[in-house]
């Protein structure tokens, strides 16, 4: 029986965080403007960014869902609150179930230890049995395609080798839900092909997804619903046709206007 639960709940979530680096000038009657998210105070001379401003949405479990807005629009960053490496500043979040994430750095993976390691690591991190790990192993590193690489360290890899081997990992642990963001340029078109395929057998199997992406034809492919994000906001949340061609109308414009 599935959990009655939403897998995902967020209530009027805000994330704020500091400007670091150099000081930043405030505008002349004090108003906010862009940076990455939204300017909200200056504290002491520095300021400080509203990333993502009262986010609300539901997420049922078996949902597959893509995030989609222009850089700095606060994807990777809502993945992030999300997966629970930020925590919101107001506002309630809520994740029921159990939670891989697959980003396009190396968060998660340990750079001192192999791959073969990472593997193991990572089982353990999600309530896995070594027995179960064992299992799961031969498997995982065949899929990543690291061959000899598994048994040295991973700040020997590539960022694609490395991004096979966390999506190799994200994916054969059989999470409640699973996050990604940008991560299906990795490797040849070969292992992109393996990874769509790994993909569309977890949604088969009503794993709730979390996509953040720039392709339009990549969240058709995989997602019911989208979430519109723009400076930090939600500019809209509904099924996927309808809010992908409102904002690549609105993309279009811009470009027009330019």
């Amino acid at each position: 029986m599935k959990p009655s639960k939403p897998a995902i709940r967020a209530t009027a979530v805000c994330l704020d965080l500091p400007l670091l680096g150099d000081k930043v000038q405030e505008t002349e009657r004090g108003g906010s403007r862009s940076v990455g998210g939204r300017l909200t105070r200056l504290i002491g001379s520095r300021g400080q960014v509203r990333a993502l401003d009262s986010i609300s949405f539901e997420l049922n479990h078996g949902d597959r869902v893509g995030i989609i807005g222009r850089n700095g629009a606060g994807k990777s960053t809502l993945l992030r609150l999300i997966a629970g490496i930020y925590q919101p500043s107001a506002g309630t979040l809520a994740v029921e179930g159990r939670l891989s994430t697959l980003f396009t750095n190396r968060i998660g993976l340990n750079e001192r230890a192999t791959g073969r390691e990472n593997i193991r690591l990572a089982g353990h991190l999600l309530g896995m049995s070594s027995a179960q790990i064992e299992t799961l192993l031969p498997e995982i590193a065949a899929f990543s395609e690291l061959e000899d690489f598994i048994d040295l360290p991973l700040r020997t890899y590539s960022s694609g080798m490395s991004v096979r081997l966390g999506f190799a990992i994200a994916t054969a642990l059989d999470p409640d839900i699973l996050l990604i963001d940008e991560v299906f340029g990795a490797g040849d078109r070969s292992f992109q092909n393996k990874a769509q395929e790994r993909v569309r057998r977890l949604i088969e199997d009503a794993g709730t997804l979390v996509l953040a992406s720039h392709s339009s034809a990549l969240l058709r492919r995989f997602c019911n619903s989208i979430i519109w994000l723009d400076h930090g906001e939600l500019k809209a949340f509904g099924p996927t046709d309808a809010v992908l061609a409102e904002y690549e109308l609105s993309v279009a414009s811009k470009q027009t206007n330019a």
